[in-house]
């Protein structure tokens, strides 16, 4: 994984915890309810990136499932940004383009 991928990835899942933080505050404040949502796309989708983000020379194969996962979690409670959604399917293409053209193990 390059280097700018690393930080795109650092960024994107820091931010989504960022979010699901002050998201979880306003909930309870306000008391809208939608708290398991907030919590568990963003905050879930946030976590998953970051650990993807940073496992992904350990374990490369669940690393790449985690930020694909983690991705496609958060691009629903940020559609209505537009920008967002965009750099996380970025994000995810840029993680899943190196997995496609890996040469296939040998069988034998």
């Amino acid at each position: 994984m390059g280097r700018r991928t690393w930080w795109l990835g650092v960024v994107l899942g820091s931010l989504l915890l960022g979010l699901a933080v002050a998201e979880t505050i306003r909930v309870l404040r306000s008391g809208d309810g939608g708290l398991a949502f907030w919590l568990g796309t963003l905050g879930g989708g946030g976590a998953l990136i970051l650990a993807g983000t940073l496992l992904a020379d350990r374990m490369p194969r669940p690393a790449l499932v985690m930020t694909v996962v983690g991705c496609v979690a958060g691009i629903l409670p940020t559609m209505w940004t537009i920008v967002l959604p965009l750099l996380l399917i970025t994000l995810a293409v840029l993680r899943l383009r190196p997995a496609a053209t890996a040469p296939l193990p040998d069988a034998t």
